[in-house]
């Protein structure tokens, strides 16, 4: 090849460079959405309900992270949503109510689930289709009194879901003489519950953290080195 024809295939390339750089498309944003009804953690957050959130409060509908987390962050970087004590704005509602997110872009769905104070206690699923940007379950049979909702929305063909947590009062009552559940000890273990990394239960009368994936593995029993690491009395 001449030296022209050289300093010709130079100087095509750099012209061409910027409009390659524009034709490709940006990368898709992944699914993303959020309990708008009862208000979630991040929905307070993101109205001014509850202040000094962080970033949580710009993008209620970012709480992705790994399936099977039984926290309210989800094990995602939005850790202030699994702070129990900052003040969260508590609903009442009956022991019949809807929940409802807002869905800011769409995946197929593998399916929802809805965990009372750590126990699961509805699924819904539509098939493995794509929701539409509003979605509404209708919860029934919950129990009286104040409880954390926990709604995870499991994405089909990813390894992903979605988190929110909602506090609410069923029925707007609770029995005055049942003491205040233990502070920062996590919901009570379920051995129906897949547990993951940094999952915190209590377990009678004590705190356990699970080191890796765990389903019905009794905090207490597996010794030392196992999967659950005692942290000491509630």
């Amino acid at each position: 090849m001449t030296l022209r024809k050289r300093l010709a295939s130079i100087a095509v390339a750099i012209l061409t460079a910027p409009l390659l750089t524009v034709l490709v498309p940006a990368s898709p944003a992944s699914a993303h959405g959020w309990v708008t009804s009862p208000p979630s953690r991040q929905d307070q957050c993101a109205t001014g309900a509850v202040a000094n959130c962080g970033q949580i409060q710009y993008e209620p509908q970012s709480v992705e992270a790994k399936k099977g987390s039984q926290k309210c962050s989800g094990g995602s970087s939005f850790t202030v949503l699994d702070d129990d004590g900052k003040g969260w704005r508590v609903t009442s509602i009956g022991s019949a109510t809807a929940f409802t997110w807002k869905n800011t872009a769409m995946h197929r769905t593998l399916n929802w689930e809805y965990y009372v104070d750590g126990r699961l206690h509805q699924t819904f699923t539509n098939g493995n289709a794509q929701p539409g940007a509003s979605v509404t379950h209708q919860l029934t049979g919950l129990p009286g009194g104040r409880h954390k909702i926990l709604a995870v929305w499991n994405i089909y063909d990813t390894a992903m879901a979605f988190y929110a947590c909602s506090d609410v009062n069923v029925n707007g009552t609770g029995n005055p003489t049942d003491p205040p559940p233990p502070t920062g000890c996590g919901p009570l273990w379920n051995a129906a519950t897949v547990y993951t990394s940094g999952a915190v239960v209590q377990h009678n009368g004590r705190k356990y953290t699970a080191r890796w994936w765990t389903q019905g593995e009794t905090p207490g029993t597996t010794g030392e080195w196992g999967v659950w690491q005692d942290n000491g009395p509630c």
